[in-house]
């Protein structure tokens, strides 16, 4: 069993909670950036190709962000793991 210092757990998961809150805020940012890219394009008469490098890039943005959620999740599986294995309680 792992003997781990409750308040350096609890720095764990607080730093652990802030990630994921950052993470899933930029997905929402990157998605709200595309969509306005699109509406502001569309609304502004632009031709299709005028703004579709923008979109592409900043869809290529959400796209890492997506990827960097699934690496946070896997990673707080495993903190988990060390969790269980560890004189550290869940609360």
């Amino acid at each position: 069993m792992h003997d781990i210092e409750p308040a350096a757990g609890q720095v764990v998961a607080s730093d652990t909670q802030k990630s994921v809150e950052a993470v899933d805020q930029a997905v929402m940012s990157l998605a709200h950036l595309c969509a306005s890219i699109v509406e502001v394009s569309k609304a502004s008469r632009l031709p299709i190709s005028t703004a579709q490098g923008a979109l592409a890039m900043a869809g290529t943005g959400l796209t890492k962000a997506i990827s960097s959620r699934e690496d946070l999740s896997r990673a707080t599986r495993e903190l988990v793991k060390i969790q269980n294995a560890s004189n550290l309680e869940t609360v």
